[in-house]
């Protein structure tokens, strides 16, 4: 037993001595304990924090109330304030986040950083929403260039590879997590609305954190912290993640599309095999003007080469200010190049000239104005007098449904419509028709025969 204490207390000196040599070893040389310290997870944190930024949300709801002075109702609004997270996607000032962050909110603010209290808020734009893939993408309404995420890949990641989350939980500023991938593709329903190709992983995921990065140990963006599995409503490691292919997938068609920037290149781009194809070229637009057939596979866009989904929408948003891209593509004919037009989709132009109305998306301040939900429709805007649809019977507030049992619930649907049909051809039109009656406001669905300008 003596024996055994001396033993104890030798290593403890030994240790000590030990501890003296270093802290001198130290303070001759200062950085040499942090050096030690700088782990892969503190590289990849220094990389990507400045990309994620916090997201601040006001919305005025209305509500009545009894003025005891004015012995009468009264009309007012209170403020309901949401925070959430976000990712910067490119130096312009493109932001990533979910859907649910930014529902039903009137104002929409940035924080670029979270662990300086006296950063300024600025104003941001919704330009798309998907509510089916939770995403939205947002724009800084204040000129760049701002620090933008390096993106990785969510489709390689192994089960048990450390991940990072970055985000603004409870609004405490920017604040980092770290766990590892527990799960891959997994499924979980919401509030009646399921969600599938998830990433689960038990980083520490809290309110606020919605919208956040994930990261993988380079410090690559690979996925949109999303959801909890918790019983308390705090983090119970069970958090989920939309992969960034999901994310670039979204991005491709808000962006592709002219849903989010309002100009477009006549054609979409999907991910396959490895390449990235043009999945469709439409027979009006700037890409079959181009001489893009359908399917080609794009190699190159604006001088970007093109290896995945995300470096043909980061290419586009490059392209916007020039309104042109040069394109490299292989088809059956070999590698060919040309320039495609970056413009103002025909839309508006064709449903006008087509069909005789104006149209537009359901927006989140039309559902305020109108009641129909987002996503639901194409709200008729204006109908042209004696054209096709004024002679049809339609009128401005109703709300298209379905042309020809297609149907229409964006811009590119519609877009799909009236590049399709030909003039004299007869549309079956499915729309609604809010009335206001005794009993509130009744909408049911008719149909109707438009005959194509």
């Amino acid at each position: 037993m003596r024996l055994h204490t001396a033993i104890l207390l030798l290593a403890a000196s030994a240790g000590a001595a030990g501890g003296t040599t270093a802290r001198a070893e130290g303070e001759a040389s200062p950085d040499a304990g942090r050096r030690l310290r700088r782990t892969p997870v503190v590289e990849a944190v220094e990389k990507a924090a400045p990309a994620v930024v916090s997201i601040g949300t006001t919305q005025f709801v209305p509500y009545r109330y009894f003025d005891w002075d004015f012995l009468g109702v009264r009309e007012a609004q209170r403020e309901a304030r949401g925070l959430g997270s976000g990712v910067i996607l490119h130096p312009s000032g493109l932001v990533v986040t979910n859907a649910h962050v930014i529902n039903q909110a009137d104002q929409v603010t940035v924080r670029l950083t979270g662990l300086d209290k006296d950063a300024p808020e600025l104003p941001a734009t919704i330009l798309a929403a998907d509510a089916a893939h939770d995403l939205a993408l947002l724009r800084i309404e204040r000129p760049g260039p701002f620090p933008a995420a390096a993106v990785g890949r969510g489709d390689d990641l192994m089960a048990g590879e450390t991940v990072i989350a970055i985000g603004n939980p409870y609004g405490l500023g920017r604040t980092v997590s770290t766990g590892i991938v527990s799960a891959l593709d997994r499924t979980i329903t919401i509030r009646d609305r399921e969600f599938s190709g998830l990433v689960q992983t038990d980083a520490a995921i809290n309110q606020g954190n919605s919208g956040g990065a994930l990261l993988n140990i380079l410090g690559e963006w690979i996925g949109v912290n999303s959801a909890i599995y918790s019983r308390s409503g705090g983090a119970d490691g069970i958090s989920f993640a939309i992969p960034v292919e999901t994310v670039n997938r979204f991005l491709a068609s808000s962006a592709f599309s002219g849903r989010a920037f309002g100009k477009w290149a006549g054609m979409d781009l999907a991910e396959d095999g490895g390449a990235v194809g043009a999945s469709t070229v439409w027979p009006v637009g700037p890409a079959a003007d181009a001489g893009i057939p359908r399917g080609a596979r794009i190699v190159e866009l604006g001088g970007r080469p093109v290896r995945r989904l995300g470096d043909a929408v980061l290419a586009f948003v490059d392209a916007l200010p020039r309104g042109r891209a040069a394109v490299v593509w292989e088809d059956a004919r070999g590698r060919r190049s040309g320039e495609v037009r970056i413009e103002e989709p025909p839309t508006a132009r064709l449903a006008w000239e087509r069909l005789g109305i104006r149209a537009s998306e359901v927006t989140p301040q039309l559902r305020e104005a109108t009641g129909f939900p987002v996503g639901s429709g194409i709200l008729v805007t204006e109908v042209r007098g004696g054209g096709a649809a004024a002679r049809a019977g339609l009128s401005a507030g109703d709300l298209l449904l379905a042309v020809s049992d297609a149907t229409v619930a964006t811009a590119e649907d519609l877009l799909a419509v009236v590049q399709q049909a030909r003039r004299g051809e007869t549309l079956s039109v499915t729309h609604v028709r809010p009335e206001r009656t005794r009993f509130g406001v009744r909408a049911d669905r008719r149909r109707i025969d438009l005959t194509v300008e």
